[in-house]
């Protein structure tokens, strides 16, 4: 019966999650991957995150695949995929030492891995950022295309964070609405293809473990990523934007100090 209510726990998670990136403004990959680990080793909330976040893709690029920009797909693209590989090849690494640090509060002693250390890091920066109200007017230009791909797919691979660092560097490419969020599909596609594979091979035995709990959170995050764009308008609202914001600093805080 546990095991029953802790699949439903999953299941909603998931669901309630990916549905929110449709009136939270932030993306499908930022919000699923705190929420799945709550209920799994952070190096395999990646995996299952970026399972989701491709599927969302494919079904994205299927539909708005003739308005890419090839131009910027190239020059954006190429370091962003190499970037990716070694991002990717990191959190492998990192996962597979099972490297730590110890902490101590109150005269409490925690271990924590170096791998959630670093993603919650990342976690409180980018709800860090959200609350200052300058950041969402950032823009780098076009000469900093290589950096900004490197950037993006070094940190996609890494963690999955990838979108936020991608939109500031292709905010001043000139691009119609359409064909900005087509290039950046196409690029977000192209670092899945390029990190799964590698979370894979680095996760084989533990995923095994974990299949059915992965299947279920994938299945019913895409389910509310799908039915949440079609129920919704793409609308930001601001109080909910800062809720989600605050829940991402809070886990990040937490894996930070080896409390989740």
């Amino acid at each position: 019966m546990e095991e029953i209510y802790i699949y439903l726990i999953i299941a909603l998670v998931s669901f309630g999650a990916s549905m929110l990136t449709f009136f939270s403004g932030f993306g499908l990959g930022t919000m699923l991957l705190p929420a799945f680990c709550l209920f799994m080793p952070v190096e395999l909330a990646v995996l299952s995150t970026a399972m989701v976040h491709i599927l969302n893709n494919i079904l994205k690029f299927i539909l708005i695949r003739k308005l890419i920009d090839k131009n910027v797909l190239l020059s954006f693209g190429i370091s962003a995929v190499l970037a990716a590989f070694i991002g990717a090849k990191l959190n492998g690494f990192l996962g597979a030492e099972g490297m730590e640090y110890q902490l101590s509060i109150f005269q409490i002693n925690y271990r924590v891995d170096i791998l959630s250390f670093i993603i919650g890091v990342l976690m409180i920066l980018f709800a860090i950022l959200d609350f200052i109200p300058w950041s969402s007017r950032l823009t780098i230009g076009k000469r900093h295309f290589v950096t900004g791909g490197f950037l993006s797919g070094f940190f996609g691979g890494l963690s999955g964070h990838q979108g936020a660092l991608r939109a500031a560097f292709l905010a001043k490419s000139n691009l119609s609405a359409e064909i900005f969020i087509s290039t950046s599909v196409c690029l977000s596609l192209l670092i899945d293809m390029v990190r799964i594979p590698i979370y894979l091979v680095s996760n084989e035995a533990s995923v095994y473990g974990y299949w059915e709990t992965i299947s279920l959170a994938c299945i019913f995050a895409f389910t509310g990523s799908f039915l949440g764009k079609r129920l919704f308008t793409k609308k930001k609202i601001r109080n909910v934007r800062m809720i989600v914001a605050l829940f991402l600093f809070v886990m990040g805080t937490g894996m930070v100090f080896g409390l989740i």
